[in-house]
């Protein structure tokens, strides 16, 4: 099976459609589109590229993932519903996916330079891809992404996903954020504030996880990096 990172979309239907031993023709009755339009796709002559429910017929007939060409098609999966099952050690978090069109690359974090307020490259552990709206809303050079390497908010985003932030956007109660405390640990929490205290709190199914309180009577050694946007399980 051709490799996904080493190719495009139609070279790599191209690939696969040769590796069965099908012709053009042959390929496109099982797949259940026109050999012309299965042509155009492999010479990369459509005028756009295939929608989601082309992409599962293609999958279907190539008996090749799904994901794969969506990924080559420019989709990235998203966080759409996030499903904990307690287990007798602990749970099972699955979560369902939704692709939205990206064609972005974002480098991922795996940890924050202490008191540094832009990322160093040596920290960099790889790239995820996003989706285009998020662009738009934020501007490219306003986001970054950390991957979730514990579970203190893992009611919501699942350990091993890939959380993107906005750094310049104003944070509301019940907003979710990347923190700095105490000038050296990264954090993620979601936001509150009252008149006399800022409380970072967890959102876990651990429950060695409690709030994090800032009396606002005392200098606040902690430091909003950014809001959190958008959650993948992407990581190239």
């Amino acid at each position: 099976m051709p490799s996904i990172n080493d190719t495009n979309l139609g070279k790599y239907v191209k690939q696969t459609i040769d590796k069965n031993g099908w012709t053009i023709r042959q390929a496109a009755m099982k797949i259940g589109v026109s050999p012309a339009y299965l042509s155009k796709l492999i010479n990369k002559k459509s005028d756009s590229n295939p929608k989601p429910k082309t992409l599962e017929k293609l999958a279907m007939g190539l008996k090749v993932p799904q994901s794969d060409l969506m990924n080559l098609a420019g989709y990235t999966p998203s966080v759409d519903k996030l499903t904990v099952d307690p287990t007798s050690d602990g749970a099972t978090i699955s979560a369902t996916t939704k692709w939205e069109t990206s064609h972005e690359p974002l480098d991922v974090y795996g940890k924050i330079t202490a008191g540094i307020p832009t990322f160093a490259d040596e920290h960099i552990i790889g790239q995820t891809i996003i989706p285009d709206d998020l662009i738009r809303r934020f501007g490219r050079d306003n986001l970054f992404a950390l991957q979730v390497n514990g579970d203190s908010m893992s009611r919501v985003i699942a350990p091993g996903f890939i959380a993107v932030f906005a750094k310049d956007c104003e944070v509301k109660n019940g907003d979710i954020c990347a923190v700095l405390v105490d000038g050296e640990n990264a954090t993620l929490k979601r936001f509150k504030e009252t008149s006399k205290a800022v409380i970072l709190e967890p959102e876990s199914f651990n429950p060695i996880y409690k709030p994090l309180i800032f009396p606002k009577n005392i200098d606040q050694d902690f430091r909003i990096l950014g809001k959190y946007v958008f959650a993948t399980s992407l990581l190239n």
